[in-house]
């Protein structure tokens, strides 16, 4: 905690997301935040950054007091720094399709609970959240569907079969189990793991990504029935890049309530 009473937030990421990120909390002390550190492998995003906060070996993120550090960057991020950050801190992440590794999710939870340390999991603007947590012991079955332009789908990252240069008409790239989707696309579906961890689990959620070269926005569906009740819902937002601005904003949003108590696995 800082002398003026905000919390220290340590960035591992200055994408889209990251960058986005320190610039609103720089221009907003009123959120009770500020920026302790950014970790960020690729030196040319943070070049005109203020060098006493630029940190270049995670192991030494200790020395800049940090009260939460916040990964906006890849599942790799996860699995290389999460350990260690729960050794000594509180963990945000939002590359939430890292714990489909069960070995990586079981470790993360253990830390968190014997080190008495929060797990922070950003809800990534995924609409209808509340209510696939509320009702997950009388859920059958939960479907998420996502659509988008096959250039919104970060085919970089994905371990596919597509090219998405010859992804001319509605293709259904993946149907079936969440814990199948994230490994083959980590950074688009962060949404897909956190709704199911939310609700049925990763194995007993289906997931579903279309391209379509037609769309100029992406659309998430959600559908969830069980002991007579029906949830379906649909979002449609501009994209630009891989992430949407809703999604910006919800990150944003799921930062600022680290402010508040309780320990172990809490989704913002």
């Amino acid at each position: 905690m800082s002398k003026a009473g905000r919390k220290r937030i340590g960035l591992i990421g200055f994408g889209q997301i990251g960058s986005f990120l320190y610039q609103q909390i720089s221009a907003h002390p009123e959120y009770g935040l500020e920026i302790a550190f950014v970790h960020e492998a690729i030196r040319e995003r943070v070049a005109e950054l203020p060098r006493q906060i630029l940190l270049e070996r995670m192991d030494d993120f200790s020395d800049f007091d940090v009260d939460v550090v916040a990964e906006v960057a890849h599942p790799d991020a996860v699995k290389q720094y999460g350990p260690l950050v729960l050794e000594r801190t509180d963990f945000f992440m939002l590359s939430v399709t890292a714990l489909a590794d069960p070995d990586l999710e079981r470790r993360l939870y253990d830390l968190s609970s014997q080190r008495g340390r929060r797990l922070f999991i950003a809800h990534g603007a995924t609409v209808g959240l509340d209510g696939i947590q509320d009702g997950k012991e009388t859920w059958e079955k939960v479907t998420i569907t996502m659509k988008k332009h096959p250039r919104n789908i970060d085919f970089r990252c994905a371990r596919s079969r597509w090219n998405p240069e010859a992804l001319d008409r509605e293709t259904v790239l993946y149907d079936g189990p969440t814990r199948g989707i994230c490994p083959l696309y980590p950074k688009n579906v962060n949404s897909h793991a956190t709704l199911a961890l939310a609700g049925i689990g990763l194995d007993r959620t289906r997931s579903i990504l279309i391209a379509d070269p037609k769309l100029e926005e992406s659309i998430i569906e959600i559908e969830a029935e069980g002991a007579g009740n029906r949830i379906h819902i649909v979002r449609s937002n501009p994209i630009k890049g891989v992430s949407g601005k809703l999604t910006l904003l919800s990150v944003l949003g799921s930062l600022r309530k680290v402010q508040q108590g309780g320990s172990g696995l809490q989704i913002l």
